[in-house]
């Protein structure tokens, strides 16, 4: 039998606003669907703030819970979601960690800034797709781990079109990558192009930061460079 793999559609609550939690599960590839499943949030210090409250589930067998906002007036790094559900009669737990924030950082990409950097993307896309929107959101998500692997949070760059080229960047190297036959060829000799282009230019990038979370970039963050690990967290 194959894994289960669980899933946190998003992992950013916005202070002062309701959070909606939207868990789905997955076996094979196909998701599956849950008879019961209940929820329990913890605050990054594990004071429990709702516990063992019931989750809708929907035909699909997503599991949906709405975190109050009156639960998120303070921002928080690592807060915890605990989820028991069950399918076929055993139960199974899934946790993940969530941020309150005060912005969300936003994908700045649509499908149509990558066919101004490659037109001739428009021809290739495979049959059972329209556009390249499920490779912009998983650059998106890819980028956003790469930030966080450098010590940063995400959500304190606040504009999302400072990452709007590394976004660009990382979604053609996913789909260059799927397009190579071999490594000879065209389509990896691309991907090789963007990758490395990619990682240099995360290196290098200047960002403004809103290190201590004020919803305003001061002085002395306007010269943050996002490929420097950041120790002081």
């Amino acid at each position: 039998m194959s894994e289960k793999v669980e899933i946190l559609t998003e992992d950013q609550a916005v202070k002062g606003l309701d959070y909606p939690i939207e868990v789905k599960v997955y076996e094979g590839g196909t998701q599956k669907v849950p008879s019961s499943a209940t929820i329990t949030v913890k605050n990054p210090s594990g004071t429990k703030q709702v516990e063992d409250q019931s989750m809708s589930i929907d035909e699909n067998g997503t599991m949906t819970y709405t975190f109050s906002s009156s639960k998120t007036t303070k921002l928080w790094e690592n807060a915890v979601i605990e989820i028991s559900y069950v399918i076929s009669s055993v139960t199974y737990k899934a946790v993940f960690f969530f941020d309150v924030v005060l912005n969300k950082l936003k994908c700045s990409v649509i499908d149509a800034d990558l066919k101004n950097y490659f037109p001739k993307l428009a021809n290739l896309i495979w049959s059972e797709q329209q556009n390249y929107d499920k490779q912009i959101q998983e650059a998106f998500r890819l980028v956003k781990r790469d930030i966080k692997d450098k010590g940063r949070r995400p959500a304190m760059l606040i504009d999302g079109m400072q990452i709007r080229e590394l976004i660009i960047l990382k979604t053609f190297e996913l789909i260059f990558f799927d397009f190579a036959k071999k490594e000879e060829d065209v389509w990896y000799l691309r991907y090789e192009e963007v990758k490395n282009g990619y990682r240099d230019r995360f290196d290098r990038l200047n960002i403004l930061y809103d290190k201590d979370e004020s919803g305003l970039i001061e002085e002395d963050e306007k010269k943050e460079v996002l490929g420097q690990i950041d120790l002081d967290r």
